[in-house]
């Protein structure tokens, strides 16, 4: 499915399959990674990494040994996004989304901070959740210096707890602070977001929307792009519209249609939602006029 090779502190992994690492980065499931030089910088779990593409893989530095595993996890090396790429190509209403999406990886991050930066996804755009998300790190993040880079992790549940709702807006949270600090402040008096990884997805999705300011589609984003449901399909209202222009022509679909047309897409059906979401979004399909 994959190759590794390891030299310098250097990470190169392979996939079988293709990978762009700009269209991934690019697709809105992540909010820390910024353009730099010819890859990009980002904090992977917890530590500070340039990523390059490589080839038809990615290359990552710095990386100890003892870290190899956590990030052929993060990248979903070992998921056949070939197959699905196939399943994609042979749908006659959705092959169209391969040529610009083709190679996008679902990300499997930290889910606190996945919950955290979903919140602030609500009625926001990316460049302004990823400041907020930059700024929040700012503010209470655990500063690192190593011998490569200096930067701060995403904060600690406690540490984001304590934060005042006037300082939380003050960084950019706007009416969604008393949602941040309530949900921090579950985590940190020991809510198992891991837990969630276990169970079926409506529960899960149902467990998840007990946090402030979640609802059906923030929580299907934490359980896509940090708890691996799969099946999770976010779905919000320009989503619907892609939808509904993409899978049903243009006709407006009921809510039955609509999930008996998202269950055929199969257990990889959240993956399969992230190709039809970049390329809408390149696209400018769905957008309202």
């Amino acid at each position: 499915m994959y190759q590794i090779i390891y030299e310098n502190q250097t990470l190169t992994m392979l996939p079988s399959t293709p990978f762009s690492l700009a269209r991934s980065c690019a697709c809105g499931q992540a909010f820390r990674f910024r353009s730099e030089g010819e890859g990009f910088f980002g904090v992977v779990n917890g530590r500070g990494v340039f990523l390059k593409q490589a080839g038809a893989g990615l290359s990552v530095y710095p990386c100890a040994r003892h870290e190899i595993e956590g990030l052929v996890r993060y990248f979903d090396m070992e998921r056949d996004y070939g197959a699905i790429e196939s399943q994609i190509m042979a749908d006659e209403r959705l092959k169209a989304c391969l040529p610009c999406a083709s190679g996008i990886r679902i990300f499997q991050q930290d889910p606190f901070e996945t919950l955290i930066s979903f919140i602030l996804s609500a009625n926001n755009n990316v460049k302004r959740i990823q400041k907020t998300v930059a700024a929040l790190c700012d503010a209470t993040g655990e500063a690192v210096t190593d011998d490569v880079y200096s930067y701060r992790r995403f904060p600690a549940p406690k540490a984001l707890s304590l934060l005042r709702e006037d300082e939380l807006r003050a960084l950019g949270a706007g009416y969604r602070a008393p949602f941040i600090r309530k949900s921090a402040q579950m985590v940190a008096d020991g809510y198992d977001l891991e837990a969630l990884r276990r169970l079926p997805l409506a529960l899960a999705r149902k467990a998840l929307c007990a946090f402030p300011g979640v609802g059906e589609k923030v929580a299907d984003c934490v359980l896509l792009f940090s708890l691996s449901h799969t099946d999770a399909f976010p779905m919000d209202v320009w989503m619907k519209r892609a939808v509904r222009e993409l899978i049903f022509g243009g006709t407006e679909p009921g809510k039955a249609r609509i999930a008996s047309e998202i269950g055929k897409l199969g257990p990889a059906s959240g993956i399969v939602q992230q190709y039809v979401f970049h390329y809408a979004r390149e696209n400018g399909i769905g957008v309202r006029t």
